[in-house]
């Protein structure tokens, strides 16, 4: 028998209950295994085997019991008893491990609850942030659109004149001048506020045009008015017969916004089989055909919902 208890591990010396398995042949204070100076001794007097509690479960897989002698009614109700504190020991550790799941369940549940309350609330913001958002683009969008008509408003004494040939040295005001007396409109210096060749396109072969600033509204309305009366206007209207006709045009002067919503709105014509795109005022219009509505065109939704 070793000196120490295979369940305390203290000393067995000076101990008189103590019992070996007779299994794994370990020793066991009587006291660690439950076993009373009279236990002991009833087993040593019976000449009974004793095994530990591994020993025990291990053996009674078999339901079988070892003995020096026969089975007796005693070793049946301490079999039984053996069962018994096994079962009471199982349904303890199950009962425990139950509830320890039902308080985990309970406090995951308590988590989600809680998750779900917090996603609630980051939904709502989001929902907020983009009711916002919206508004805040919409905002944008009028300020844009205000911002553009206030450009395109400064430029309503502006008109642009395309055609007419480019030659070295020349006067731009005298050219100016000339269109105005062949569309029959004369126009002197101090009518004209500034003009100027635009810059020329890289890789076009045709000749930059002017943009010409009158000095009141009235004399670049009628200029385009005496424009659209003569709609053949040509190079040679202003004695320019030195080479074929061209067409002179004169449009008003749009802000870089309103000619790229101009050319979309060219784009949309072609593809939807408008047959009217004109500009007056600096305002965009579409006509699908003689005698349908005219169509004001603001902004690029205003070409997309058509």
């Amino acid at each position: 028998m070793s000196d120490s208890c295979n369940t305390c591990l203290k000393s067995l010396k000076a101990i008189k209950v103590k019992v070996s398995c007779c299994d794994c042949n370990k020793n066991f204070h009587g006291k660690c295994v439950s076993l009373s100076a009279e236990d002991v001794n009833y087993l040593m007097e019976q000449g009974d085997l004793w095994r530990c509690k591994p020993c025990s479960q291990q053996r009674r897989k078999s339901m079988a019991l070892e003995s020096k002698g026969t089975v007796t009614f005693d070793d049946v109700i301490k079999l039984i008893e053996e069962l018994r504190e096994d079962f009471k020991r199982v349904e303890t550790s199950l009962g425990a491990s139950i509830e320890f799941c039902h308080n985990e369940v309970a406090e995951a549940r308590k988590t989600v609850e809680e998750q779900k309350g917090e996603i609630s609330k980051l939904v709502k913001t989001v929902d907020e942030l983009r009711s916002e958002n919206n508004g805040l683009q919409r905002k944008i969008a009028d300020l844009e659109l205000r911002v553009e008509d206030c450009e395109q408003y400064s430029r309503r004494n502006t008109v642009e004149i395309h055609g007419v040939p480019m030659q070295k040295g020349e006067n731009v005001v005298a050219i100016v001048k000339d269109v105005g007396r062949s569309l029959g409109y004369p126009i002197d210096d101090t009518m004209i506020d500034a003009c100027h060749r635009l810059r020329s396109r890289v890789g076009s072969e045709r000749h930059p045009g002017i943009i010409v600033k009158m000095v009141r509204r009235l004399d670049s309305e009628e200029l385009l008015q005496k424009r659209r009366v003569k709609r053949n206007f040509n190079t040679h209207d202003m004695g320019l017969t030195s080479g074929p006709a061209v067409p002179i045009y004169i449009n008003e002067s749009l802000s870089p916004a309103r000619r790229s919503l101009y050319n979309a709105a060219r784009q949309v014509k072609k593809d939807k089989n408008f047959e009217y795109l004109w500009v007056r005022s600096g305002k965009i219009f579409l006509r699908k055909k003689q005698g349908s509505n005219v169509i004001t065109v603001r902004k690029i939704e205003d070409l997309k919902d058509l």
